[in-house]
């Protein structure tokens, strides 16, 4: 689907969402009228719009309750039809005992009122094949759509999901480096911050809706590291927010010294610089190891200059400043390592697979 067009679909409120339920229904009736001709024709389509939901994990999940259900109320529906008529006695054991196996197999909620609903409607319609068509266009519900949400997906999705990230790391850079201001720049931090929480958020439920996905099959590496970023960057926001709490607490000579600037400032650069090395392509003039060499640095001689100067709970109150300050760069450090780590990696399949060719070539030449 393009770009363009999405924006406009959604201005009349047809978002992606409704879009995929519309199509899936209507193929899915479309379906059951070719193969059966029958009077229940609405059970595919009705399953098909209950089941999808914003990522094809979600859809598969909640299609599993659906069958679930179906099949346990319909087994039940079976054996109480055989023997008596409907009636309240009749749905009072019926439920009794499809709720109750279920409820005992510790199957999911869903599931489980699926059994009920499901077994008063094979009661009530019972016949010889209503339960294998209610099972079978179920089935065929749920398939199409599977299929609809692993083929309709956001236009351009992962380049979205990937730009979000970057500009919430970009975000809790400013946020971390504006810590130590005060008046209308501490303002615009605490505003930063909380854009940043909501940008991460919005890109790890985006990602989740790229999973399983066919158009996005072949990013499924990068998708991959994006949302290992997106973990650490979260990890990140927590430790920022932490911080901003605990230079409050500080007395205004010390949160506002010159010195604190500088170590808040250098360790927002390290957040801001593996954002950058890690989401983007573009190759940056500075480098991660060097801007965490330089961060510890400066706040390893910071506070060992400190600890003659200050009381014993200033002392402490800064304590903590340096330790969620020092947490930043481990976590960036680690997250780094992985990226690196995970290269070599790749960098050795592709390797490998040259040569696999390469024999290939010489042995049909031999």
């Amino acid at each position: 689907m393009n770009e363009g067009l999405q924006d406009r679909l959604e201005k009349f409120g047809l978002s992606l969402y409704v879009i995929r339920v519309t199509v899936a229904a209507s193929l899915s009736w479309l379906a059951v009228n070719i193969l059966y001709h029958d009077s229940y024709l609405y059970f595919a389509p009705l399953a098909a719009i209950l089941i999808t939901q914003g990522s094809v994990k979600a859809s598969f999940e909640k299609g599993i309750y659906r069958m679930t259900g179906v099949v346990l109320g319909g087994i039940v529906s079976m054996i109480v039809g055989r023997f008596f008529h409907v009636g309240a006695f009749s749905i009072l054991l019926m439920l009794l005992i499809g709720i109750g196996v279920a409820t005992a197999c510790r199957i999911n909620i869903q599931a489980i009122s699926q059994v009920g609903v499901t077994s008063v409607l094979a009661l009530t319609f019972y016949n010889g094949h209503y339960i294998e068509w209610r099972v079978a266009e179920t089935l065929i519900g749920v398939a199409i759509a599977l299929i609809i949400n692993m083929i309709i997906v956001p236009p351009k999705g992962f380049v979205k999901v990937k730009s979000l990230a970057l500009e919430a790391s970009l975000l809790l850079a400013d946020a971390l480096s504006g810590q130590a201001a005060r008046g209308r720049e501490a303002t615009q931090a605490s505003d930063a911050l909380g854009r940043s929480a909501t940008l991460l958020g919005k890109s790890e439920q985006q990602q989740k809706e790229l999973h399983f996905t066919i158009t996005h099959y072949q990013c499924r590496n990068e998708l991959r590291g994006l949302s290992q970023a997106t973990g650490h960057l979260k990890k990140i926001h927590s430790y920022v927010k932490e911080i901003g709490t605990d230079i409050t607490l500080l007395p205004s000579h010390y949160a506002a010294a010159d010195w604190m600037a500088e170590v808040v400032t250098a360790t927002a650069d390290c957040i801001a610089l593996y954002g950058s090395k890690t989401l983007t392509d573009a190759e940056g003039q500075n480098s991660l190891p060097e801007a965490l060499h330089r961060a510890r640095d400066l706040q390893l001689s910071c506070f060992s200059e400190l600890q003659g100067q200050c009381s014993l709970t200033t002392l402490r109150d800064l304590g903590a400043v340096f330790s969620h300050l020092n947490r930043v760069l481990e976590e960036i450090e680690q997250a780094d390592y992985l990226v690196m780590s995970a290269a070599p990696v790749k960098a050795k399949s592709e390797a490998a697979q040259a040569v696999r060719f390469t024999q290939k070539g010489l042995s049909h030449k031999l």
